[in-house]
């Protein structure tokens, strides 16, 4: 297998920064804000690769850093160092212009958001939706894209016959499925997923979980998949980052992690779930 995303020591500050911000902060010193500039450091030297087909989880408590990192590679934030290389692209694509970074996110890179509203426009249509990120990727053929639109929303159980509704009139679970279908609509390489079961009833989370399963077996895609649930992270992923206060403290295979955690604060994690 060869690396369908290589991350190197990714870092993100909000805040002027200092020549002392990394060495100040971080799970050594409890804290992510510098106490000489007041620089959060939400995430510091974060490094991975995905392999292609790969599943990968990034897992933590809130303020833990993992959802800057999907930020950060989906262009929503700009990272203050680092660089990232996805399989095809020429050179760093963080460093990208935004023209690249822009066909990178419609064509290469799929997101599905905790809150659907970062995904969607409620107000359009969910066969819109989809067929705005077809559009965004040179789609030009309203019947194919309108055929694509169809397919994908069957694949993720939502009934054809409420193709020309909108989103806001959906529940979670089907906003959130609505989200999985934009986001494969343009067959990307790397598909990041954020919390994407956070705030929805047990019985729509295995189902939302199930048909990730189900797309990731049939499409092949490498994924990232962020969530503070442990339960999602052994159901879906193979190999897991553990972050604390902007560094990862801890990384490995899945089963080993969870079953044989080494650092303490995993250990806590773990056992704060059973």
């Amino acid at each position: 297998m060869s690396a369908m995303l290589s991350v190197e020591r990714l870092t993100r500050r909000y805040g002027p920064g200092c020549d002392r911000c990394l060495a100040s902060t971080g799970p050594a010193h409890g804290t992510n804000s510098c106490p000489h500039c007041g620089t959060v450091v939400a995430c510091a030297d974060v490094s991975f690769d995905v392999e292609d087909g790969e599943v990968l989880g990034i897992v933590g408590e809130s303020g833990s850093g993992k959802s800057t990192v999907a930020a950060c590679l989906a262009f929503d934030q700009p990272p203050t160092s680092g660089q990232a290389f996805l399989e095809g692209f020429d050179g760093d694509m963080l460093s990208a212009d935004a023209a690249a970074r822009r066909r990178l996110r419609n064509t290469r890179i799929g997101i599905v958001y905790q809150t659907p509203q970062q995904g969607l426009a409620l107000d359009v249509t969910t066969g819109g939706n989809v067929g705005e990120r077809l559009l965004a990727a040179d789609w030009r053929h309203v019947g194919r894209i309108r055929a694509r639109a169809s397919d994908l929303l069957e694949r993720t159980e939502i009934p054809i016959a409420r193709i020309d509704e909108e989103p806001r009139a959906f529940s979670g679970g089907m906003r959130q499925r609505v989200q999985l279908a934009k986001a494969l609509a343009s067959r990307p390489s790397l598909l990041i997923l954020d919390e994407p079961t956070t705030g929805l009833d047990v019985s729509v989370q295995a189902r939302i979980l199930d048909l990730i399963q189900g797309i990731q077996r049939e499409a092949g895609v490498a994924m990232v998949v962020i969530s503070h649930d442990l339960g999602v992270i052994r159901l879906l992923t193979e190999r897991t980052l553990v972050m604390k206060l902007g560094r990862v403290v801890e990384e490995g295979l899945t089963d080993q992690v969870l079953e044989d955690p080494q650092d303490a604060y995993t250990q806590l994690l773990v056992n704060s779930a059973l």
